[in-house]
């Protein structure tokens, strides 16, 4: 389940906007946030659907919020069983939205506004903040926290970014020169601005640093407001060798990624939507489409490494909603050894990412949802089937390998990690979201429902809410249960 880099790219669009927009912002998705509690049931997707969950495994942190259980458990598709194994951890909280990660030092948790490590049932340190949404990420023995500085200074802005030792809570190093901030385990990424945003390639620098002492890894000219395309998890990610930066060279409505590699950039392209790297192929896909009476389609186009434009374009089928209003996104939009789960003109198909052609296509219809991670599995939902609508086919023969019931809409996301296939529901805030988290065994079919609704992905686990709106309890599954 990678991260998002379609819809949530809005929020790092933000940082372009001026700033009296920008709390204007704030103050409306704080509203928007809300209502995303009333959540709409899997098997009746009636409302929209369209952002993804992104980059090569689980997620890193994409907060859905704690929901009241309802007075009887969601009815179970058929065939598929709760999860009996034990949670890794299970930890109250105080309010929804609230985040815990336990790492060596002890626990440590995210609330509104607070950051704190807790041992043997005692706060060790805390740290806390004014402003609205900073960046956080453990990187080795550190914790970074990035948060504009509050100053009136021109756009793009500063931010004030402390490393805190783990141990401690004692701060380790301190910035207030860089604009944009993103935290890896063993990078962080900082972007100093002149304050043009002029089309100048050289308006910025981007630095990547040592969290440990800020020593320099490697930089290099880019365009104004340049940041990841794909950020960490707040519990830490490393830095990918291949980079996705997302940039606006002259404003919100003119995204461009660039791909780097030790600060060398690889190949540049326009983006509305999505971005994701296959081999020597940036793979730029847009799956936001608000006209269903002309069907529903996603705009996928392959950029080669050192090319000057595209090198394929294809035109894929997405879903429309139970009700006919909506159309849904991509169930995914990562590669599985250089190959593409796409449907096209109806027919479930593997693509290869290197060239866009269709390599192998499924022999019924339906809508390709994920490949195993081997690229011979390619996973489909039967739309007409009123059960066992989920189908895996073997690549290689042709054949079915097993077939199972799944509750599944028009913008639910799937993603195969290992031996396990994740249905999840999207969590997009500008959306209706269903919110179970299913999985299945690549092998067998077999399926089972994690208890309660999903919280936050941190890497290798899932974290999910259970008990009451008022009193949650967070838990934490492995990402591989077969």
């Amino acid at each position: 389940m990678p991260p998002d880099t379609d819809r949530t790219t809005l929020w790092q669009e933000l940082r372009s906007w001026p700033r009296y927009a920008q709390f204007g912002f704030a103050g409306l998705s704080a509203v928007v946030f809300a209502s995303m509690f009333l959540i709409e049931q899997l098997y009746e997707p009636d409302f929209p659907d369209e952002s993804t969950w992104p980059e090569g495994e689980i997620p890193g942190s994409i907060a859905v919020g704690a929901v009241e259980e309802a007075a009887e458990a969601p009815e179970l598709p058929e065939g598929v069983e709760a999860y009996r194994g034990d949670p890794l951890w299970t930890s109250e909280i105080a309010e929804e939205g609230d985040q815990v990660a336990q790492i060596d030092q002890g626990t440590l948790r995210l609330a509104d506004g607070r950051l704190a490590l807790e041992r043997d049932g005692a706060t060790v340190w805390e740290h806390t903040w004014e402003e609205f949404g900073p960046e956080i990420g453990v990187a080795g023995g550190v914790v970074v926290v990035s948060e504009s500085s509050g100053e009136d200074a021109e756009w793009p802005g500063l931010q004030d970014t402390v490393a805190l030792d783990l141990d401690t809570g004692e701060e380790v190093w301190r910035d207030r020169e860089a604009s944009f901030v993103t935290v890896f385990s063993d990078a962080v990424l900082m972007t100093e601005c002149t304050g043009a945003q002029d089309d100048h390639l050289g308006d910025c620098t981007l630095y990547a640093r040592d969290p440990a002492d800020l020593s320099l890894q490697w930089s290099t000219p880019t365009y104004a407001s340049a940041q990841a395309a794909t950020g960490s998890s707040w519990t830490g990610e490393p830095m990918p060798d291949r980079l996705l930066v997302e940039s606006y060279p002259t404003g919100h409505d003119s995204r461009v990624v660039t791909v780097y590699e030790d600060g060398e950039s690889l190949v540049s392209a326009a983006a509305q939507g999505g971005a994701a790297v296959s081999g020597d192929t940036l793979i730029v896909y847009d799956d936001y489409d608000d006209n269903p009476a002309d069907g529903c389609t996603a705009l996928l186009s392959g950029h080669r490494f050192g090319g000057s434009g595209p090198a394929w374009e294809v035109e894929a089928q997405t879903r429309k909603t139970a009700d006919f209003t909506y159309c849904g996104g991509l169930p995914t939009a990562e590669a599985q050894e250089g190959r593409l789960p796409l449907t096209i003109d109806g027919v479930p198909s593997i693509v290869d990412a290197a060239t866009g052609e269709t390599v192998w296509e499924a022999p019924a219809a339906g809508q390709a949802i994920a490949l195993g991670p081997g690229g011979d599995v390619l996973v489909v939902a039967d739309w007409e089937a009123e059960a066992d609508n989920l189908v895996a086919y073997d690549s290689a023969t042709g054949e079915e390998r097993w077939r199972a019931s799944a509750a599944f809409g028009s913008g639910d996301r799937a993603w195969a990690l290992g031996a396990t296939l994740w249905l999840y529901g999207d969590a997009g805030m500008w959306g209706w979201s269903s919110y179970e988290v299913y999985a299945y065994d690549l092998g067998s079919g077999e399926g089972v429902a994690l208890p309660g609704t999903a919280a936050y992905f941190v890497s290798g686990e899932i974290v999910t809410s259970t008990g009451d709106y008022d009193a949650p309890v967070l838990s934490a599954w492995p990402t591989e249960v077969w």
